[in-house]
């Protein structure tokens, strides 16, 4: 693995007519031939670009273009760093 982006997503769960909200972690994983969501897995070719769009607050978006669509995920922490080592792997 060259690096790993900490990614965020809240769920809502009903118990007891009551609504209860669980965040849970995850990460998607950076490596030299693939990338690996709690969802989805992508080769690099299937990348067509990385972004990253900061928000006011606690938690921004990490964007990942794909030939299957745009895929977005919550990041509490700055995936920049993840974004360069990609672009250093980046099949163009």
């Amino acid at each position: 693995m060259i690096y790993s982006q900490p990614i965020v997503w809240t769920t809502r769960k009903i118990k007891h007519n009551q609504q209860h909200y669980i965040e849970k972690e995850a990460s998607v994983d950076l490596y030299k031939d693939e990338v690996v969501t709690p969802f989805e897995r992508f080769t690099i070719k299937e990348i067509h670009d990385v972004s990253y769009r900061p928000l006011p607050g606690k938690l921004s978006f990490f964007y990942l273009h794909t030939v299957r669509g745009v895929y977005t995920y919550r990041v509490k922490s700055s995936p920049e760093e993840w974004i360069a080592e990609y672009k250093k792997i980046q099949i163009k």
